[in-house]
């Protein structure tokens, strides 16, 4: 790979297949209650829509990173009058056109493909902005939110529904530590590895490409008026990492109970935040900063991609426990 279209492409025939067969490793649904709890012991965007936003009608909204669509449609029943969103995944955008359709609302839900790292979006047209898990997907951060920042409305918001903790490339040991002592307490009969490996997606390399730096540069651009963070820290290391047809039924109140606690302890990996866009200097220092930033970010890129240097680099990680998920 040697540049930010290529980790898209890939990405997007990972979505593809995904589509079709999905991961069985899905925390969230399983710990639904526990990541309602800071919001009221409902899904979060239901209380966004009905707590944070109550009354209020966004008149055009845009979905970055759609999936197969059940934000979008819950959005055009409840909450905004018009709604563009788009993926990068064909096969999930295809899926997304016929749910609206079946739902009544595909005449306010517009779908189109798009690679997230090179997107050029109208300018100050948006009341709201959406990510739902798909930022910590982009490598172009700054590119991308600046973006985001021009298409505002002087008022506007942007929600995102994000995993936020270390990126694909900062996972040390260190960072494991919480969770290989639960690990180590899970039951061996449970365990799909012995060893808790480093919790990196092989066949999605835009999984966590740059989830690390997604706090920093939204400050960059906008004012952060709500943040709730849901934990994620335990939950999404180990819930794949655990045969659940075989596992007690007490084991996963016992990872929501640790990761309650590695959460409180460290911050949450996952959390909603709610902000708004800077204006008038500030919003101008911000696309300034974000110019400057992708600059340099291209050149680390670059760098990190070059094949000698990456082959350096994998030897490093595999050294370091990477060899089955790499």
């Amino acid at each position: 790979m040697t540049d930010s279209s290529d980790l898209t492409r890939a990405a997007a025939a990972f979505w593809d297949r995904e589509h079709q067969q999905p991961f069985q490793g899905n925390w969230m649904e399983a710990a639904r209650s526990y990541i309602n709890a800071p919001f009221g012991g409902r899904w979060p965007i239901s209380w966004f829509a009905e707590d944070f936003a109550a009354g209020a009608h966004f008149a055009r909204a845009l979905s970055i990173g759609c999936g197969t669509g059940s934000l979008e449609r819950f959005l055009a029943q409840q909450l905004c009058g018009v709604v563009d969103a788009f993926d990068a995944s064909m096969q999930s955008i295809a899926t997304a056109r016929s749910e609206a359709r079946a739902a009544g609302v595909l005449n306010r839900i517009h779908y189109f493909a798009a690679d997230f790292n090179q997107v050029s979006l109208p300018q100050n047209t948006y009341d709201i902005v959406f990510f739902h898990q798909s930022l910590h997907h982009v490598s172009r951060i700054e590119k991308l939110l600046s973006e985001v920042l021009r298409s505002l409305r002087p008022d506007g918001l942007l929600y995102l529904d994000e995993y936020v903790g270390p990126s694909r490339v900062d996972w040390k040991r260190p960072l494991l530590r919480d969770a290989r002592a639960v690990h180590a307490e899970i039951p061996a009969s449970c365990r799909i590895h012995d060893e808790l490996l480093y919790p990196i997606q092989p066949d999605d390399p835009s999984e966590g490409i740059r989830s690390g730096d997604i706090l920093a540069e939204v400050r960059t651009g906008f004012r952060i008026t709500d943040f709730r963070g849901y934990g994620g820290n335990i939950l999404a290391v180990l819930y794949p990492e655990v045969r659940w047809e075989s596992a007690p039924e007490s084991l996963l109140p016992k990872l929501v109970e640790a990761d309650a606690e590695t959460a409180a302890r460290n911050g949450s990996y996952c959390a909603v935040i709610i902000a708004r866009p800077r204006r008038g200097a500030g919003r101008v220092v911000a696309l300034a900063r974000y110019v400057l930033s992708a600059g340099w970010f291209r050149f680390r890129l670059r760098v990190f991609l070059k094949p000698k240097l990456l082959r350096v680099r994998l030897g490093l990680l595999r050294r370091m426990g990477f060899e089955a998920k790499w």
